[in-house]
């Protein structure tokens, strides 16, 4: 059974087999036997609902991703699918509305499932602030903050234009605001990667996107608020009085939402050092993200939305030592509300509404709009700010895509009430339309190589350290020094896995970035800190030398060596998937060591094993000056990792009068085994290696050996002498 099917027999039967109320139900203190019944059935309707959605959105943007669309999409998809208005209110054993039921309510989906998603925005909008660069987001403020505050205002035009078109009222009705301030913000991730994959993360173009879409955080966040407290208030941008209850309301927002992130940031280290205090930088992931959650929890207080207060928490510990350690945490938790949030957002989407004429005709208005407002706000004033038409255009086209603030933003309309479902669908197209168009556009602009402003921006700021150390294997042993010392030194380090090892190292106000590539380290670092960059290489590689004289004066190589062909083997080998008939030679006549691994290297690339013999071969020399692979009793192991081979391959020479392989024992080598692998996934060389010394631990398999006739015979005679179930 494969692991698909046993995932669907798991979801089928936790699903259709459970009764409608379970009889382990107990007692819950405060609560009355029906109340507890009750109870009891509501969470273990939750924990299916989570169960499922995990599995929904995991499986959705799967999808999303083989078909060339952005993942969130794919979660939003499906939880369109297992939602109340598709699949949710079928009904089945147990379940007679169905596991996701349409309730009749402000919302569609339970509070407690309704609930969870708000956690998850809450940890979205907290990831988003710790995420802000405030060093490149101040050097670029001016450029960014133009940016962001035009892109801003058309987009809010936007939504005001096709809101006023829709509600056939007036154009300052707070809803048609509302679907203003959804327009706004950029969809960063998606953009993001786009830029990364492009190399393009630190092009004057990407740093005021990045910049701008800050802004318009802000700015969204801002208006959120405003419009929040005028509906709260039940008034209008149109009617009598407003602008002074826009003056109270966007002033008592403004007041919090500044005064509590200068609060942060003043006191961003002072707050990182109690969290330092722990010790535990899971724990102090974890209390950061309490501390989030408590901000979001005062900002609702005081009537304003908790996103803002997890965003103001975030921006705050942004720029402290902890920040990428908690970045790096968290992510788990990250990866499980974030399916959670996005595919909860699909199911309060009502299929039957947003396929209407009339949803579909407006929403594709306001993509329209909405792409077009990008267009202007954010080109036209690029252009005006030192940029050439090549820059405003990818400007442009990368800030177009909405995404998850736009998504969290809508979540709240459709919470509070603000939005109707044919608003809340309007939105949603639109959200689909530019995340779907602009993407691939601003992916083909950024393969030229093109000059995007009209004079050069260059990072005085900034320095790049390069060291290249011409070796896979010392640039390995030196990284893991650098950061092992820079953690000695209080750093607190974080890394990620991807093409190249990227690790941030951040202690108070000193940040270094390090990109460890296959045979070099690559720092980043302000112009002062690279004498520190410097003395942390010089150190590391101090200690290595340390470390090799230590390893020479205790190790003893020559016993190791004479023990790899005495000891006995356990591992089963598949010789006939590495070893080749054809590349067996029963009676080589070579009369040195270098002849017989030449001759072995090209009866591999004449069985097509490798894709470049000359890079194999000299990988194998390298390895036989380093120290002789000779060992006892006639055995030699000549082995290498190449990134000339891409699979694992074996060759094997018999040598009846014996050469000189410079052997432990100093007797003439008449078993050869050549093993040649790929150095990135290099697959079982070292068990391969233990096999070998398996086969040729006895003086009976060595005659055995020298004595078969023909290939096959030695293959076989191989599988069952290293496969115990068949000696």
């Amino acid at each position: 059974m494969t692991m698909k099917r046993i995932i669907f027999f798991l979801l089928a039967s936790s699903v259709f087999l459970l009764p409608a109320a379970p009889v382990w139900a107990v007692a819950v203190p405060g609560l009355s036997a029906d109340d507890t019944h009750g109870l009891e059935h509501r969470m273990t309707v939750l924990a299916l609902q989570i169960g499922v959605i995990l599995f929904a959105g995991y499986f959705g943007a799967r999808l999303a991703r083989r078909i060339g669309i952005p993942s969130i999409l794919g979660e939003i998809l499906a939880g369109i699918l297992i939602g109340p208005y598709v699949l949710g209110s079928l009904g089945f054993p147990g379940h007679p509305r169905g596991l996701f039921p349409l309730l009749d309510q402000t919302i569609s989906i339970s509070p407690e499932l309704y609930g969870f998603a708000v956690v998850a925005s809450i940890v979205l909008l907290f990831l988003t602030g710790l995420q802000t660069d405030l060093r490149l987001f101040l050097r670029f403020a001016f450029k960014g903050s133009v940016v962001g505050v035009s892109s801003a205002f058309f987009s809010v035009l936007s939504g005001i234009i096709v809101g006023s078109l829709m509600l056939r009222g007036d154009v300052m009705d707070p809803r048609s605001v509302f679907l203003g301030v959804v327009a706004i913000a950029t969809s960063v991730d998606i953009t993001a990667r786009i830029l990364s994959s492009r190399h393009k993360m630190a092009s004057p173009e990407a740093v005021t996107i990045l910049s701008a879409s800050v802004i318009e955080d802000v700015i969204v966040i801002t208006l959120l608020a405003i419009v929040l407290g005028v509906e709260a208030m039940g008034g209008g941008f149109g009617t009598s009085g407003a602008w002074m209850m826009i003056l109270s309301v966007g002033g008592r927002a403004l007041a919090v939402w500044l005064g509590f992130t200068a609060l942060g940031i003043i006191f961003a280290r002072r707050i990182s050092g109690l969290l330092k205090g722990v010790k535990n930088s899971a724990q102090i992931a974890v209390l950061a993200l309490g501390l989030a959650l408590l901000l979001a929890g005062l900002f609702e207080s005081v009537g304003l939305a908790m996103i803002i207060g997890a965003y103001v928490m975030g921006l705050s510990l942004a720029n402290t030592d902890i920040a990428y350690v908690v970045q790096e945490k968290i992510e788990t938790i990250h990866h499980f509300f974030d399916p959670i949030f996005f595919t909860v957002i699909g199911m309060l989407i009502n299929i039957y509404v947003i396929t209407s004429l009339e949803v579909v005709a407006f929403g594709l208005l306001f993509g329209v709009l909405a792409f077009a407002a990008k267009i202007a706000g954010c080109g036209g004033t690029s252009l005006a700010l030192g940029f050439n038409r090549a820059g405003a255009v990818r400007i442009s086209m990368g800030m177009i895509p909405r995404g998850e603030v736009a998504l969290i933003t809508l979540s709240i309309g459709i919470g509070t009430g603000i939005l109707d479902d044919r608003l809340f669908g309007v939105a949603i197209v639109m959200t689909l339309f530019t995340t779907l168009v602009a993407p691939p556009i601003f992916n083909r602009l950024l393969l030229k190589n093109v000059k995007t402003t009209r004079e050069s921006l260059e990072d005085t700021e900034t320095i790049t350290t390069d060291f290249d150390f011409g070796s896979e294997e010392l640039t390995s042993f030196l990284l893991a020094d650098v950061v092992l010392t820079m953690r000695g030194e209080g750093f607190y380090v974080t890394g990620s896995e991807s093409e190249h090892r990227l690790y941030h190292m951040r202690k108070d106000s000193v940040f270094i970035a390090m990109m460890a590539t296959r045979t070099s380290l690559h720092f980043t670092s302000r112009r002062e800190d690279v004498t520190l960059v410097n003395n942390i290489v010089y150190e590391s590689i101090l200690s290595l030398q340390q470390q090799v004289s230590h390893i020479k004066s205790i190790s003893k190589p020559m016993e190791l060596r004479r023990a790899l062909v005495e000891k006995t083997n356990r591992a089963v080998v598949d010789w006939q998937k590495y070893l080749p008939a054809e590349c067996i030679h029963l009676k080589m006549r070579v009369t040195d060591k270098e002849m017989a691994i030449r001759e072995l290297v090209e009866s591999l690339t004449h069985a097509e094993k490798l894709e470049d013999p000359d890079a194999v071969l000299q990988a194998i020399l390298e390895r036989e000056r380093t120290m002789s692979t000779g060992m006892q009793h006639g055995v030699a192991i000549p082995h290498g990792r190449s990134d000339g081979v891409k699979k694992l391959a074996i060759a094997v020479g018999i040598v009846p009068d014996g050469i000189d392989f410079q052997s432990l024992d100093g007797e003439p080598t008449r078993i050869i085994f050549l093993v040649a692998s790929p150095k990135e996934n290099p697959g079982p060389h070292l068990q391969i290696l233990a096999g070998i010394a398996g086969i040729v631990n006895s003086p009976e398999a060595r005659e055995e050996m020298l004595r078969i006739s023909s290939r096959s015979k030695l293959i076989e005679y191989m599988v069952n002498h290293s496969n115990p179930k068949r000696k």
